[in-house]
């Protein structure tokens, strides 16, 4: 299984976030979305796959 975790170096929550995820042993795939915005198809593939709607996040 691969982890992905749309990153903010500057936010403590996504900090513990990623130190979590590396605690566990698993080495995540880290994109910081501030750099590299997902692209309004991949938000809607996420969305989707989460099986919420955008109002519930």
């Amino acid at each position: 299984m691969t982890i992905t975790i749309y990153h903010n170096p500057n936010c403590g929550t996504s900090r513990n976030t990623l130190a979590i995820i590396r605690q566990s042993g698993e080495e995540p795939e880290v994109i910081e979305y501030l750099k590299n915005p997902p692209s309004r198809e991949r938000l809607v593939d996420l969305i989707a796959a989460m099986g919420m709607m955008p109002r519930q996040l």
